[in-house]
């Protein structure tokens, strides 16, 4: 087995965007428990709920901007006279309504699934994303360096290995000229 997994069948970095969202997404949900259970003190089936429910429910508020909203924003900055406010891009208002949408559905969730008083309802729906920015950042930070390192102890990037190094796999399909000689 070992003769078959070669270098291009483990490459690391492969997917590594797709691996970094992964363990964003895992984090992002274990930290939205965490905040939840220490702001409100819901108890750890109703914060996991809440840290589940919510952002599928932001998902359809997002869907909703873009869909809908959005047009209507372009719409009423196209007829404006003011050529201040037809300068500013749609994307900033959009920012804007979105971030408030998700601060009261946060905070309607957290209410609702945890019976939390809407003061630490509303505490957990501003310090949650703070909390979960800065775990955007470390997990950045750390991948980034990480992904440094590999690369700089091959001497070659993942995506441009050396020939002479790495054999083909026999799993690796056949996509270029040199290969089906």
């Amino acid at each position: 087995m070992k003769d078959l997994l070669k270098y291009d069948d483990t490459q690391i970095f492969k997917y590594d965007n797709l691996v970094l969202a992964v363990i964003y997404t895992i984090g992002h949900i274990f930290v939205a428990m965490a905040c939840n259970r220490i702001i409100t003190g819901a108890s750890l089936d109703m914060a996991a709920a809440d840290a589940f429910i919510e952002p599928i429910i932001n998902g359809f508020w997002f869907y909703f901007l873009l869909v809908f909203l959005k047009r209507i924003i372009e719409e009423k900055l196209s007829t404006k006279n003011s050529s201040f406010l037809k300068n500013i891009n749609v994307g900033i208002y959009l920012a804007i309504i979105y971030t408030i949408g998700h601060i009261l559905i946060a905070m309607t969730c957290n209410r609702l699934l945890t019976g939390a008083p809407l003061n630490l309802a509303a505490i957990d729906a501003l310090i949650e994303p703070m909390v979960n920015g800065v775990w955007f950042y470390l997990l950045f930070e750390v991948f980034n360096k990480y992904k440094a390192k590999v690369i700089t102890s091959s001497g070659k990037s993942s995506k441009n290995p050396d020939e002479e190094i790495f054999n083909r796999s026999k799993f690796v399909p056949i996509n270029n000229k040199k290969d089906l000689d």
